[in-house]
């Protein structure tokens, strides 16, 4: 069926139109004005409408680099629905190169906000009542805090069939139910507005070129099984390890770390995978072994480390018979179209 007008942000967007806004956010106490950018494609077709958004905190990279990729993409010419793509949710944090907002609040712990509230709770109301409301489908884009590379992952609600579907179909190597990661979107009654997703990778600060192509990838699949896009072929089958446990291995020691296995890799108990060693130069030393049997999920990249501190964290899964597969690159069909 055909495509009605979308009224966001105060424009009125015609079926087939593929518009910029800019929507304005709070001033800071300069008087600056600012806003955020976010790219609508309205297309001729009814169907889902979707957000995409990123850099919740100001710190990370990959998700601009993800959106910027999938909007130059020609498979979105005969998309069918809406899809609405926010590169930068917290431009104060990027701006400062920090997580937070300018009052020291978490934006992520702020939602569904308030029209009367903090600062941040005032932005995050402004998303809410002004795009979030809007959407049918989301899928947020998160990196690793400061110092902590995250093998790509997908959160989802585990009492969303629909988010769980989507997770399953995104191709993530990982894939997570949780109550805590997807709070951001939760309503009062703290159940998400709309089905959602969470993809994360890599780290803050740093763009990871293969957390970037699994991200596009995983959109792309996202619209598909929405059917908002056709694709040549279809996509390879997935194959992913569903989290059911996680441990984090702190250090048993201060020094220097060295690890001696790759985030992704399959390890069985008793695996050697770190040694800590004193700096000035001394015999000591500390080794950490892998206590159960699973995979390096998360670790630490900075060398210096303190006694106590998360060094690695193993996950473990329902099914010890799951084997990663390696995602060197996209699907040859998804590359043809980047």
């Amino acid at each position: 069926m055909k495509n009605h007008p979308l009224e966001i942000c105060g424009v009125k967007v015609q079926p087939g139109e593929r518009l910029t806004l800019a929507l304005p956010i709070p001033e800071v106490y300069t008087c600056a004005p600012l806003h955020i950018p976010m790219h609508v494609i309205h297309g001729k077709k009814e169907g889902p409408r979707l957000l995409i958004c990123a850099t919740l905190y100001g710190d990370e990279a990959n998700g601009i680099d993800i959106i910027h990729r999938l909007l130059e993409s020609p498979v979105l010419k005969a998309l069918a629905g809406t899809l609405i793509c926010i590169p930068v949710m917290n431009v104060y944090g990027l701006i400062n190169h920090t997580r937070l907002l300018p009052d020291g609040h978490d934006l992520a712990e702020s939602f569904p906000g308030s029209e009367k509230g903090s600062f941040a709770s005032r932005l995050a109301h402004l998303f809410t009542s002004e795009i979030i409301d809007l959407m049918t489908h989301c899928v947020n884009i998160r990196s690793g805090p400061k110092h902590i590379y995250k093998f790509p992952q997908i959160y989802f609600h585990p009492d969303d069939h629909t988010a769980s579907h989507l997770a399953k179909h995104f191709g993530a190597p990982i894939i997570r139910p949780s109550n805590e990661k997807t709070g951001f979107f939760y309503s009062e009654q703290g159940k998400p507005k709309c089905p959602t997703i969470i993809y994360e990778g890599g780290e803050a600060h740093r763009s990871d070129d293969y957390s970037i192509k699994i991200g596009v990838k995983g959109v792309i699949r996202t619209l598909k099984e929405l059917q908002m896009i056709k694709l040549k072929k279809k996509p390879k089958e997935n194959r992913f390890i569903e989290a059911k446990k996680t441990l984090w291995l702190h250090a048993p020691g201060s020094g220097i770390l060295q690890i001696k296995k790759t985030v992704g890799t399959n390890i069985n108990k008793g695996d050697a995978l770190a040694v800590v060693t004193d700096p000035f130069g001394s015999s000591r030393a500390y080794e950490l072994f892998a206590p159960v049997k699973g995979m390096i999920t998360s670790m630490t990249t900075y060398p210096h480390v303190f006694e106590g501190q998360q060094l690695i964290e193993i996950t473990s899964s329902t099914n010890p018979h799951e084997v990663l597969i390696e995602f060197p690159s996209l699907d040859p069909q998804i590359e043809d179209n980047l």
